[in-house]
């Protein structure tokens, strides 16, 4: 089973999240904030993080994994709104393996989950 960590405090797309997911027999952990994140990981394929989450340092978390052999590997989404193109740019740089408006990340969670798991 896929385990998926997501860093999330939205109530509508944490339920998306984990309907989909279920749907799917993925295991999925939401985490609150930055403290949590490392006890999550062990065999983690996917991070789904709300890059405007005001409980952490987005850029930072993205930077520390991608720069930690360990976590290096696995795959990072996040989402922001479409007219934060600036923050955009940022997790690119960071790290982040693809950014998605939250309208697109909403609208394509299903395929975003299906990747994971198959």
């Amino acid at each position: 089973m896929a385990k998926i960590t997501a860093i999330v405090n939205d109530l509508i797309f944490m339920t998306k999240i984990r309907n989909t997911a279920e749907y799917f027999g993925l295991s999925v952990a939401f985490v609150g904030n930055e403290s949590q994140v490392d006890h999550y990981l062990k065999d983690c394929e996917l991070i789904l993080i709300d890059l405007e989450n005001d409980f952490i340092d987005s850029l930072g978390l993205i930077e520390r994994l991608k720069n930690n052999p360990d976590t290096s590997s696995i795959k990072l989404i996040g989402y922001m709104s479409h007219i934060n193109t600036p923050l955009r740019a940022k997790a690119m740089a960071s790290g982040c393996d693809d950014v998605l408006s939250r309208f697109e990340f909403n609208a394509n969670v299903r395929e975003i989950l299906q990747a994971a798991c198959c």
